[in-house]
């Protein structure tokens, strides 16, 4: 696993625009957490992360977590970075999108994330 993220960050590193980097979903990976689940037993959210510099100085950088719900029924989740207790309550209403900015910082394309859904 350590081998896959330090091929992940160097590929990003080198190949992607600073506007478009991602984040790493930890949980998504984790086979013992517990997911909200469509009819055919897909997972109901999709997450994705991304880095993005502000407008005013282009080296400072939004963290932020976005959350697709594809499901009929509002999801409520704790998004936080990775192995962190500084998260934030997101509720995705069912068949919508959320963007959830997690963190500000200098110059840090990647950074690695857990989303844990609540029940």
């Amino acid at each position: 696993m350590r081998r896959l993220d330090l091929a992940m960050a160097l590929l990003l590193a080198s190949s992607s625009s600073p506007a478009f980097a991602q984040g790493l979903d930890i949980a998504g990976s984790d086979a013992s957490s517990r997911k909200h689940r469509d009819f055919a037993g897909k997972p109901c959210l999709q997450t994705e992360g991304i880095a993005r510099p502000l407008a005013s100085n282009p080296r400072i950088l939004n963290h932020a977590v976005s959350l697709d719900n594809h499901c009929n029924d509002a999801i409520k989740v704790r998004v936080c970075y990775y192995r962190s207790d500084d998260c934030t309550d997101v509720s995705v209403p069912g068949h919508a999108r959320k963007e959830q900015v997690i963190g500000v910082f200098p110059a840090m394309q990647l950074f690695r994330y857990e989303v844990k859904e609540q029940f």
